[in-house]
């Protein structure tokens, strides 16, 4: 009778344990981040009334014997499964779609943590909102480029409040020439082949411009006129393109082309700038096979250089692509589709990619790159330390944390402007309270029955 007790009196006390767990996990329902715990059970010793025996020719073996002396906690277990996600609108609330951990610099204890509500502080750097522990991560260069490979770091933009100006060094055409605009003459109008109208010289010209920008961010018009000059019967047969360059919308001094004087005393292959041609930065050629793509020059990629002296700047050196145009029967419609130069900007706004990169929004309309956050995946997350707080701290039985950028190593993608939420079902907590409630009661009787059965026992002696 003892025994049965005792036995009670340790499920009551592990009964409790559970209830204390389960209380806790309803307590977090609505913590961002939280990973719920579990209780399981074991029994306890066994007392040993009678061993096993061995089977002889004359008797059959028997079975050992034995009391148990109650149950014990086997484990309380973290339960790291994922959460849902729900939507705050805030633009550095991140949350984890998938393994990983945030990690968190506390003065040099790092912790991690699945709640991602985060914001930027008067320093610059990115920080828990619950705690102000520094979020860690990889900064950019001042050209918006990311280095994962070396230790991540506190992520701090400061540097970023503002970006120097870049000079251009890449342009690139997109769009067709018409292949119907006809060869335009300088000595009278160009006449119309197919039906003999005459079409003046500014009807087959296409004329468009970019503004790029020189190494102090000065903005600088480049104007670009496309006109036919030959067509090639071949076979096979190509149709000849001259882009003129220039600074001055008007192309002065180079009013137009003659195909059999004029044009003839420049070389557009070679870009020889023509006498008394100020204005003129380049000329260029292009040719078009029969099925409207440039086959010639090859790469159709002119580095164009831009004399800036004057203005205090380094020349301007830059590449124009003009490889993606094509000679169809359809409006004209070339132009310079990019350019990757910019004037000083000042930082506006900034947004997190599912890749954790966090890229900065500028009032001169770039975007650039600024910090991508790391994560840590573990072996086993359910080693984790508990610290209170949102936070886990790495144990001899985690692991050593496996360090990358969301979207690699295993790790999951960011959902920006999103926090996750508790895994608490709050469902299965109230069916393990009652199955908890009722394991405590049944508990008790053993308890009372065990005592009035003494009692019983007392009463004999009267």
């Amino acid at each position: 009778m003892m025994r049965s007790m005792y036995s009670a009196v340790s499920g009551l006390r592990n009964h409790q344990t559970r209830m204390d767990v389960i209380g806790n996990n309803i307590a977090n329902v609505n913590t961002v981040g939280y990973k719920k715990s579990r209780v399981v059970f074991k029994d306890a010793l066994y007392q040993t009334m009678r061993g096993a025996s061995l089977a002889t020719d004359a008797r059959g073996g028997t079975n050992p014997m034995s009391i148990g002396l109650g149950m014990a906690i086997s484990s309380i277990d973290q339960i790291h499964t994922p959460s849902p996600a729900t939507s705050t609108n805030k633009s550095t609330d991140m949350a984890i779609d998938g393994s990983g951990y945030f990690m968190l610099n506390n003065g040099g204890q790092i912790c991690y943590s699945r709640a991602g509500n985060f914001d930027f502080d008067t320093l610059g750097n990115l920080v828990s909102t619950s705690n102000g522990y520094r979020v860690q991560g990889w900064v950019a260069d001042l050209n918006g480029n990311i280095d994962t490979i070396k230790p991540a770091q506190d992520i701090n933009i400061s540097a970023f409040q503002t970006i120097a100006p870049k000079a251009t060094e890449n342009a690139a055409f997109a769009g067709n020439l018409d292949s119907t605009l006809l060869i335009p003459q300088i000595n009278g109008a160009a006449i119309d082949p197919t039906d003999g109208t005459q079409h003046p010289f500014g009807d087959d010209l296409v004329i468009t411009s970019k503004t790029v920008y020189d190494s102090l961010g000065n903005e600088m018009t480049l104007y670009f006129r496309f006109f036919k000059h030959e067509v090639e019967n071949g076979p096979p047969p190509v149709t000849d393109w001259a882009c003129d360059i220039s600074l001055d919308p008007g192309f002065e001094n180079m009013a137009g082309y003659d195909q059999g004087t004029d044009f003839e005393a420049i070389d557009l292959s070679a870009g020889d700038v023509p006498a008394g041609g100020t204005r003129m930065l380049r000329a260029y050629n292009l040719q078009f096979n029969e099925d409207g793509a440039i086959v010639m020059p090859e790469n159709a990629v002119l580095q164009l250089s831009v004399d800036r002296s004057s203005q205090g700047a380094e020349d301007l050196v830059l590449d124009i692509d003009f490889s993606a145009l094509t000679q169809y029967n359809t409006q004209s419609s070339a132009w310079v589709a990019n350019q990757n130069g910019y004037a000083m900007g000042s930082l506006l706004s900034y947004s997190v990619g599912i890749d954790g990169t966090i890229q900065g929004v500028y009032d001169n309309g770039t975007i650039m790159s600024l910090a991508r956050v790391a994560l840590a995946n573990f072996q086993n997350p359910s080693g984790l330390q508990q610290m209170g707080g949102n936070l886990f701290q790495q144990s001899s039985n985690s692991g050593d944390p496996v360090i990358g950028g969301p979207g690699s190593k295993g790790m999951g993608a960011i959902l920006p402007s999103s926090l996750e939420m508790s895994n608490v079902d709050l469902s299965e907590e109230f069916t393990d309270m009652i199955v908890t409630q009722r394991g405590f009661q049944a508990n008790s009787r053993v308890i009372t029955t065990s005592d009035e059965m003494l009692q019983e026992l007392v009463n004999l002696k009267r």
